[in-house]
């Protein structure tokens, strides 16, 4: 069994830095899930409408070519 460290004189005080800043950066950013999600919809929706026409004109492709 290995003893816990032992605690730095400055920890308190950097933890209570820390905590402020995080809540500092929360309440200027919000979290990642506040952030808006219109770009990546329109970047999903526009690789899966290419994604189908290619296969669409890869198809027909296809079939002009075995006539």
């Amino acid at each position: 069994m290995t003893t816990p460290p032992s605690q730095d004189p400055g920890d308190d005080e950097r933890r209570a830095r820390r905590r402020e800043l995080d809540r500092q950066v929360r309440d200027r950013y919000g979290t990642w899930r506040d952030q808006p999600r219109g770009l990546a919809c329109a970047v999903i929706a526009a690789f899966l409408v290419l994604t189908t026409a290619a296969f669409v004109f890869a198809v027909v492709a296809v079939v002009m070519a075995a006539r």
